[in-house]
């Protein structure tokens, strides 16, 4: 891909150039990756009617996506300022969703859990909410990208396309995984529907790369360091090769073998996958400079701080 000469600086140094962000890394991604799963997980649970799924994909996002954004932020009162600014915050729209999510999945699990005492057109309601609201849970990550306008990589619909989709494969992976470790039946539909997310999200991904050519230059840097920088043998390797790939070749084997091995190793090939793709488009996000670099020639990276 031909682009603009990309030069990148460290983020202290007062030199012209791109600044790769610096705040988002390996945490900020696990809670990316833990919402995704867990809400994808009970959202494809709860139309397969299997109550044990959606209780591990509640877990997933009450514990560990909500353990995760309170390492990110440090403070756990810093939780009720960002709340309070639903209106124009993403961030905020997005913790509101997962409050209401584990509100409404715990009262649809309550005759599960044994809470005899809820009636059962009440656990409907809820579960219908629950499963709702776990949409919001599933894409608001996606959107919190798209209103990063300093990190121009970031800024297209595409990426709450990208986090819902995903969300739904690493939840069909997971339901799988769920119910052959319980020992309940696995049904082929839902692997048929793992290969068709898989090709999806394998087109997605090379949407983001493909269309950057026709975005401003900061878009075009951020790929370049992507596809020909520090993050290529991750991205490739394991993103795409092992996550999309590996775990494609997997699907099939235990489609045509029934075999448990094969999708317990496809599940752990395409949850790395998921979370790479994720941490490596963190990870090459730029901030453009003050004005804008050369014009066009070979990518050439002067120094890169991913």
């Amino acid at each position: 891909m031909s682009t603009a000469n990309v030069v990148v600086v460290g983020r202290n140094q007062f030199t012209m150039g791109y600044r790769p962000q610096g705040e988002w890394s390996w945490l900020i991604t696990t809670a990316f990756f833990l919402g995704n799963v867990g809400a994808g997980l009970f959202l494809i649970s709860y139309f397969n009617s299997f109550e044990l799924g959606a209780l591990v994909g509640l877990l997933i996002v009450g514990v560990g996506k909500s353990t995760a954004h309170l390492l990110y932020l440090g403070r756990p009162d810093r939780f009720l300022r960002i709340v309070a600014r639903w209106r124009t915050s993403w961030i905020s729209r997005g913790l509101i969703a997962m409050g209401a999510f584990l509100v409404c999945g715990v009262v649809y699990l309550a005759r599960y859990l044994q809470v005899d005492f809820v009636p059962h057109g009440v656990t409907v309601g809820f579960g219908v909410a629950a499963a709702i609201v776990a949409v919001v849970v599933m894409v608001y990550d996606g959107f919190v990208l798209k209103a990063s306008r300093g990190t121009p990589l970031w800024d297209t619909y595409l990426m709450p396309v990208l986090a819902l989709f995903y969300a739904l494969l690493g939840g069909t992976t997971l339901t799988l995984v769920v119910q052959a470790a319980s020992g309940a039946s696995t049904h082929a539909q839902l692997e048929w529907l793992e290969i068709a997310l898989l090709a999806l999200n394998g087109a997605l991904v090379s949407l983001v790369i493909f269309t950057a050519s026709a975005r401003q230059a900061a878009v075009r840097a951020a790929v370049s360091l992507l596809t020909r920088g520090p993050m290529t043998r991750l991205f490739f390797g394991v993103a795409i090769g092992l996550g999309i790939v590996g775990t494609l070749a997997l699907v099939g084997v235990s489609l045509a073998t029934g075999s448990i091995v094969a999708l317990v190793i496809a599940a752990v090939t395409d949850l790395c996958g998921h979370f790479f793709v994720f941490f490596s488009l963190l990870r090459v996000g730029l901030h453009p400079p003050l004005r804008a670099v050369s014009e066009p020639g070979q990518a050439h990276v002067v120094e890169a701080s991913v």
